[in-house]
């Protein structure tokens, strides 16, 4: 199982700039929001991206994530563009 706590560890490891986190069913959507909560928690500055089949913008929002992508052409565009502010 895929706790907070290694998620958070390999953001750090790995000194993360983006996450992107999908939720595909709404049973995992309380997975975004308790996943923001921890990346936030232990005082991250990594951008999230959210999407997926059930996500909304407005969902996107609600959790704290930084960018709403409606599907994965868009999660690419996203990344892309974050990534090119970098530079």
């Amino acid at each position: 199982m895929l706790t907070l706590r290694v998620i958070v560890q390999a953001i750090k490891d790995n000194k993360a700039a983006l996450v992107g986190i999908c939720s595909l069913m709404t049973t995992t959507m309380p997975q975004i929001d308790n996943t923001i909560a921890a990346i936030r928690a232990a005082g991250l500055k990594t951008k999230v991206m959210v999407g997926g089949a059930v996500v909304s913008q407005d969902y996107a929002d609600q959790a704290g994530a930084d960018i709403y992508a409606k599907d994965g052409i868009a999660a690419v565009n996203h990344a892309n563009d974050f990534f090119e502010t970098l530079k």
